[in-house]
């Protein structure tokens, strides 16, 4: 039965056992899929300082280019030293190869959010989101169980190209590590790639 299927009505089949029961059996998320829509807190750069904007993400990506990077969490060691400096370093050579806009998202609390991109100096270089509830990330099925570590529910270690409002690419790691598929270069050679 399942094989008679088409992709989109398989993945609502799954969706509602989902729902009902709890597990969480697929990747909803994947290239060519439209972005969920879910309310979120947006943190941009303006005057100097960080201000708050409750938007739905239907809204923000809408149009344009966007780089969605997903951390598991805001002063955590690898996030804080290596993926996120990366990414702000990068920031306009990645806006030079076609982003409208960089963006980093964790399961964190807007005010915890805003210190960690003023630890950062991220300024006006990537903006931030804060998916306190983790409806965005749950939305995305890019979550992660860490409470084995007591960090609870938290965002995988990712990078996403969202194209008008739909996914066009996708480096989960499946989890809080980093390899080099959810880092820097690697959107910067796919980001090239679309350009041929």
């Amino acid at each position: 039965i399942i094989c008679s299927l088409d992709m989109q009505t398989l993945k609502k089949k799954i969706t509602t056992f989902t729902n009902t029961f709890g597990y969480n059996l697929a990747r909803f998320i994947s290239v060519g899929d439209k972005v969920p829509n879910v309310n979120i807190t947006l943190l941009e750069y303006k005057n100097g300082e960080y201000e708050r904007t409750n938007i739905s993400t239907e809204s923000l990506f809408s149009s344009g280019k966007h780089i969605l990077v997903g951390y598991p969490g805001a002063f955590t060691p690898t996030c804080e030293s290596v993926h996120l400096p990366e990414y702000i370093n990068k920031a306009e050579e990645l806006k030079q190869g076609g982003a409208s806009r960089v963006l980093a998202m964790s399961v964190n609390d807007p005010f915890v959010v805003k210190a960690f991109a003023e630890k950062l100096n991220a300024s006006n270089h990537v903006e931030f989101i804060a998916d306190g509830n983790g409806e965005f990330t749950k939305a995305l099925d890019l979550g992660v169980d860490l409470g084995a570590a007591g960090l609870g529910y938290r965002s995988r270690r990712f990078s996403v190209i969202i194209e008008n409002g739909k996914v066009s690419e996708i480096n989960d790691e499946q989890g809080p590590k980093m390899t080099d598929l959810s880092r820097v270069t690697h959107v910067l050679q796919q980001l090239s790639a679309k350009k041929l």
